[in-house]
């Protein structure tokens, strides 16, 4: 099986592609960069893109989604967006807070 068609059943009954795009790049890299390649990572077939708040580049990865999503490249029920929080910046709910505002930046 393509380790892109791999996936892992969620507790809530969806599946996750098992392989995903990840979109952490060194600070020197632009973060310009971190829209074509993740529109890239999209057309090769990524549905799964992995990213943190560390990362710095989640409006760039938003962009990205959102122009395949545009150009009818993908649908937005298949895009699986992964994040990563600090545990030492905040609790949980502080927690959720990011994710929420992950999502939205992504959504846009």
């Amino acid at each position: 099986m393509e380790p892109k068609s791999q996936k892992v059943k969620l507790n809530d009954g969806h599946f996750i592609p098992a392989l995903g795009f990840g979109t952490g790049a060194p600070p020197e890299v632009p973060k310009s960069e971190a829209v074509e390649v993740t529109k890239f990572a999209i057309e090769a077939g990524f549905r799964h893109i992995d990213s943190a708040h560390t990362y710095q580049n989640e409006e760039q990865i938003g962009e990205a989604i959102r122009s395949k999503i545009a150009d009818g490249t993908v649908k937005r029920e298949d895009i699986f967006y992964t994040s990563k929080v600090l545990c030492d910046l905040c609790g949980h709910l502080c927690s959720i807070s990011w994710v929420r505002m992950s999502v939205t930046s992504m959504d846009g």
